[in-house]
């Protein structure tokens, strides 16, 4: 696996939106954001676009993801937002020039196709962290804020969480693969499905439904993929939805019920996902967790 090098004062950092649209106010504010950490910004040229609920059409979106992984004068890549659309120019995006000056890519949600095709295709890893978009809602001394950047400039977290009812202990290592969870399903059986053996699963959704949760576990359990991991982090399932007969389980018990066969450590309640808080991490980088009944670590 590859690792970018860190960042330094006065590195450049590019903006590109390959999913959804996204407000230039919202852009602006984070340029200024970052200027003021001492960072140069290029923002990509359609950035700013609309097209349906796109930032741009499909081309647009993708030309602009490829200058700034092709680009040399570019340090780091932050995705503007989430949203959809990422899968839909993946295929078109060439990692060639990108590999001869490896750079961080950062992102979440939607972004975990981007993060899939890196570790999958070319062996580069990328941050799962807060984007742009949630700029405006946070200062700059939150707590994942403040590890991002430090992540950036070389220092790894290490995270130490209270635990959950619902955890299964024990110790485990293994690189750190995964993201959201829907997107994750939609990329089974595609060149960007991973090779779960001897991996840690970390995985959050928005806005599903309960029973489409179990929908994909048991797509995972069925294929034989959870079978060949070594722990699992579970981290915000927000917004979830239930159907007027309700699914009977809340998201966290369904998770345990799909993996329940297993004796891998589990750990609920990682704070990453869409929830205020969404601690940076470095998918492609080995960790280790442990999980006892009166701590949880999660290490890079």
């Amino acid at each position: 696996m590859i690792f970018p090098k860190s960042l330094e004062k006065g590195s450049t950092i590019g903006i590109v939106a390959p999913a959804g649209k996204i407000e230039a106010e919202a852009i602006h504010f984070a340029e200024k954001c970052l200027h003021k950490r001492g960072y140069k910004v290029v923002v990509g040229e359609n950035v700013c676009n609309t097209f349906h609920q796109f930032a741009g059409n499909d081309a647009h979106r993708a030309a602009d993801l490829q200058h700034m992984l092709n680009s040399k004068d570019i340090d780091a890549i932050f995705c503007a937002r989430g949203g959809y659309g990422t899968i839909r120019i993946i295929d078109e995006i060439d990692f060639t020039h990108y590999l001869e000056y490896p750079k961080w890519i950062v992102g979440y949600s939607d972004i975990t196709v981007l993060h899939a095709a890196l570790q999958n295709k070319i062996g580069v890893a990328s941050i799962h962290g807060p984007m742009p978009k949630n700029f405006p809602d946070k200062s700059e001394d939150d707590e994942d804020i403040m590890n991002l950047f430090d992540l950036l400039h070389g220092q790894l977290p290490d995270y130490k969480i209270k635990p959950n009812k619902l955890n299964r202990t024990g110790e485990a290592e293994g690189i750190l693969i995964g993201g959201n969870l829907s997107l994750i399903y939609a990329m089974r059986a595609t060149q960007l499905d991973p090779n779960p053996h001897g991996k840690i699963l970390f995985i959050e959704d928005v806005g599903e439904y309960i029973y489409h949760l179990d929908r994909m576990m048991q797509n995972l359990k069925l294929s034989g993929f959870l079978k060949e991991l070594n722990g699992i982090v579970i981290g915000d399932f927000t917004e979830m939805k239930d159907n007027d007969e309700p699914y009977g389980q809340s998201v966290f018990e369904v998770i345990k019920e799909a993996v329940d066969e297993y004796d891998y450590p589990v750990m609920f309640g990682f704070p990453a996902g869409h929830n205020h808080l969404n601690q940076p991490l470095v998918l492609g980088k080995r960790v280790s967790m442990k999980v006892a009944n009166c701590s949880c670590q999660l290490s890079f």
